[in-house]
């Protein structure tokens, strides 16, 4: 991968477009740019999301306890955004 991949140029816009045929070519000229740099970054981002060949027992591992410390703190914030609001919530509900 190239470290510097630099976004395709187009040069400025003339200030005033004498005919029809002028626009079109402006308007070829920022369709092929556009679909350059598209195209650009389609490619970094596969090598930016590219997934691991063959995670080893170690990697695993890590993934696994990361994704359990994740639920866990979810699981917490649940718990304290539950205690500190529930008697503020309580009050709205409907008495019998």
């Amino acid at each position: 991968m190239e470290e510097n991949k630099q976004i395709t140029q187009i040069p400025a816009a003339p200030t005033k477009y004498k005919t029809l045929k002028s626009i079109s070519e402006r308007k070829q000229q920022l369709l092929t740019g556009i679909r350059a740099d598209h195209a650009q970054m389609d490619t970094l981002w596969k090598d930016l999301t590219a997934k691991h060949e063959q995670p080893t027992r170690g990697l695993r591992m890590a993934d696994m306890l990361n994704t359990g410390a994740g639920i866990f703190d979810g699981a917490m914030l649940g718990w304290k955004l539950y205690r500190k609001y529930y008697g503020f919530l309580s009050k709205f509900k409907k008495k019998n």
